[in-house]
């Protein structure tokens, strides 16, 4: 969904510029080439963000979130057959944009809107609920920002139709608009250890006793945590750096709200602080093996589960407050 969003960006960008450099009457087939691509750029983030907040796959029903593109495309298919001598006289034709064209761009600018508002509410929701997650913060502030800057350019797109000689282009906006959107999403990834995952969200519910949300028994919770340390402690199961709390909750059994509901109340922690502890201690006791000296810190960390340098040396000065090199320095010091 996320490679679909940015390649619409990219060829709504790439109109853009053919459109600010005259080059329509080079290449008419590219006028008007990207009149229906904006009607996806709502339904896909919308599906992205719910399957990155809810982890919602998509189903056979989603597809009725492109039935505007669908319907848009059958409209234009006239147009698009056209050839491009044709296309080229319907160019010159028109010295202002047809009133068909600006109702079209209204339409799309609402549709948008509707969607944008819909994300919004996405991502402020998972942000209401876990306001530690950067992730969460991230994707509100970017989905703010560009539904800001769509609602400027539909104004703007309305102003140049209206006064002639308007100093700013909706298409050169629109596509700074959404150039920024795609660094930001660029920037908020390489934030991100490879290893990051947000935990499971959950809207907050009223203080009640102990595990009685996930319906599990104090009885029922001290198996699965002997189950879960056996999981840990025998059989390493935190060396797999791909390892997924739905993956582990299966392994043992459980639902993954069920799991991560009992890691919180037992352990204090959420699932990825809970495995990093685990892969923590691992490195520490590698480092201090004296047959694995010869081995960097990082092919240490690799096998202790860590997918990447920065987010080993994050998780390890957390929980031990020192770098891995200098606890390797120290303890070989000593």
């Amino acid at each position: 969904m996320l490679s679909a969003l940015v390649f619409v960006f990219v060829l709504v960008i790439a109109h853009a510029c053919l459109s600010m450099q005259g080059m329509f009457g080079r290449y008419p087939h590219a006028a008007s080439a990207i009149a229906a691509l904006p009607l996806l750029i709502g339904p896909l983030l919308l599906l992205y963000l719910r399957n990155i907040l809810d982890d919602a796959p998509f189903t056979g029903r989603d597809w009725r979130h492109f039935a505007p593109f669908a319907l848009a495309l059958v409209a234009w298919a006239p147009y698009y057959l056209q050839s491009a001598e044709a296309k080229l006289a319907i160019l010159q034709s028109h010295t202002r944009i047809p009133l068909y064209i600006i109702g079209f761009g209204l339409v799309k600018a609402v549709h948008l809107g509707v969607y944008l508002i819909a994300s919004y509410r996405l991502v402020a929701r998972a942000n209401r609920v876990q306001p530690e997650e950067k992730l969460f913060r991230g994707l509100r502030r970017l989905t703010l920002l560009l539904g800001l800057g769509i609602g400027i350019d539909a104004v703007i797109f309305v102003l140049e139709n209206i006064f002639a000689g308007f100093p700013v282009s909706s298409d050169t906006f629109g596509a700074l608009v959404m150039i920024g959107f795609v660094y930001g999403l660029a920037h908020l990834a390489m934030r991100m250890p490879l290893d990051y995952q947000p935990a499971p969200l959950s809207e907050p519910e009223p203080a009640k006793p102990s595990y009685a949300a996930s319906q599990l028994t104090p009885d029922d919770s001290a198996r699965y945590l002997r189950d879960l340390s056996a999981c840990m402690e025998n059989e390493h199961a935190y060396r797999d750096g791909e390892l997924s709390l739905e993956a582990l909750a299966s392994r043992i059994g459980m639902s993954a709200h069920e799991l991560s509901q009992l890691v919180n109340q037992s352990c204090g922690m959420n699932f990825q602080e809970y495995l990093n502890g685990f892969r923590v201690r691992d490195l520490k006791t590698a480092m201090r093996d004296p047959l694995q000296s010869g081995a960097s810190i990082l092919e240490l960390g690799l096998a202790a589960g860590f997918n990447s340098k920065s987010s080993l040396n994050r998780a390890f000065k957390k929980h031990v407050g020192m770098t891995p090199s200098e606890f390797r320095g120290g303890e070989n010091s000593e």
